[in-house]
Parts: structure tokens; C-alpha cells; sequence
């Protein structure tokens, strides 16, 4: 059997820093050569199996993170991987129990409950992914803080909280003016609670930088109609000619 990297970006880059022995690893039948490393073998295994994860590899992924785990029970970050793998196999049991066991021993992992909140609303569970959103949002240092407004705006609107959810879809654009899926959301926010002028603005912003999506000719289809049908209230009725 012969094994390759993955040549994408993500590929296998940063496999593995090393075990603290310089022995073969082997996985599902491939050998993986380990250098040295100060790394302790639970964390070089944990970076083996996210980066299985990263290709798509998913019985090498759980065997490295299995291992990682047997070596360090409380690693956050080895859970949360695991969390992913059962959610991609499925298994919503376990992906919720681990999810927890990562935010159990790591209550500011921002990441991991990032993650859980898609999970949950993903599974109809909107009101729980809120209150993970709401937590994560409070991690000022998260690389990914403007999606995560943009999230959280999404969550509260399909709750029916439309002024929290304009607050927060207005937070991810200060913090980041240039992501698509605020402008998108606030669109069609806006153009339900009838502020056509608004939702068209937002539109706009959102065609420039993502394109004609299949939602945003879906929405400006429907300002089409709602700017005929306010122009035609709007017309006098004329009187009717005699033929």
C-alpha cells in the first residue's frame, strides 16, 4: 500500500512535530515517519489525527486521536476532533457527549464551542446554539469573530429576536466589513420587516463582493415585486374611459 500527502493547501502540512522517539508510526497500514521532537507523543498524535481529519481521512483520524486521548485524557483539542469525526459518521450521540467532554475541560476552547453550535443548529436545536454562539462571541482574541456575529445574527432571527439579530450582524460588519454572509442575512432580515431600502443596500454590498448567488436573485427578484407592488398602491386610480 503506498501512502500520499494530500497536495491541497491543507494537505498533511504539519503532520506531525514529532513523538519524542524517532520510531515509524504506523496507521491502517501506513507508515508515517516521525521525527524528533520535545512534543509529548499525546500532542503529536493529536496533530496527526486533525490532519488525517483535514484530508478526510477518517479511520487514520480516530485511530491517531484515539491514541492521543488514551495518552492524555483531558485534551480539548483531541475531543472536539473527535466530536467532528462522529458528526461526520452521523453518530449525534457521541458527537454531542464529546463536544461536551472538550468544553468540559476547556470552557474558553472558542473553537470547539464554535463547532458545537453548528452541530446543534444543524440538528434543530436552535436556541442551544444560540447560547453557545452567545458564549463564544465574548473571545475577542478568535480569529473567526465576524462569522461567528454573522452565526449568531442567523440564530436569533429564526428565533424571532430581530433586534438582537440586526445587533449583531451590524457587530460583524464593523468587525469585518468584507464578509459576504452578514450583508446577505441583514438583507433579507431588512426585506422582512419591510425596510426595502435598507435590504436593497445591503444586497448590493453583498453582489459585490460574493457575486449573483442563487439567494441573491432569489432576494432581488423578491424587492422587484415588493418595489412594483409599493409603486402601484401608491398610483391614483385613474378613472375609466367610456368607450
Amino acid at each position: 500500500m503506498t501512502c500520499q500527502a494530500d497536495s491541497s493547501s491543507a494537505g498533511l502540512r504539519g503532520l506531525v512535530i514529532g513523538l519524542a522517539i524517532a520510531l515509524p508510526l504506523t496507521l491502517a497500514g501506513c507508515a508515517v515517519a516521525v521525527p524528533q521532537s520535545d512534543e509529548s507523543p499525546a500532542v503529536a498524535y493529536r496533530n496527526l489525527g486533525e490532519a488525517y481529519l483535514r484530508q478526510g481521512n477518517l479511520p487514520r483520524a480516530t485511530a491517531a486521536l484515539d491514541r492521543a486521548v488514551s495518552l492524555d485524557p483531558d485534551d480539548a483539542a483531541a475531543l472536539q476532533a473527535l466530536a467532528l469525526i462522529h458528526q461526520r459518521q452521523g453518530e449525534a450521540a457521541l458527537a454531542d457527549e464529546f463536544f461536551r467532554r472538550a468544553l468540559d475541560e476547556d470552557p474558553n476552547f472558542t473553537r470547539a464551542r464554535n463547532n458545537y453550535a453548528a452541530f446543534l443548529y444543524d440538528r434543530g436545536q436552535t436556541g442551544e446554539a444560540c447560547e453557545q454562539l452567545e458564549q463564544a462571541s465574548h473571545d475577542i482574541h478568535y480569529a473567526h469573530r465576524a462569522q461567528l456575529f454573522a452565526n449568531l445574527g442567523r440564530c436569533r432571527w429564526e428565533l424571532g429576536e430581530v433586534e438582537t439579530a440586526r445587533a449583531a450582524l451590524e457587530r460583524s460588519q464593523r468587525i469585518d466589513s468584507s464578509l459576504p454572509a452578514s450583508h446577505l442575512t441583514l438583507a433579507e432580515l431588512e426585506y422582512a420587516q419591510g425596510n426595502l431600502m435598507r435590504a436593497r443596500s445591503q444586497l448590493d454590498r453583498f453582489v459585490s463582493q460574493a457575486g449573483w448567488t442563487t439567494a441573491a436573485r432569489q432576494l432581488a427578484a423578491s424587492l422587484g415585486d415588493a418595489d412594483t407592488g409599493a409603486r402601484t398602491s401608491a398610483e391614483p386610480d385613474q378613472p375609466s374611459r367610456a368607450l
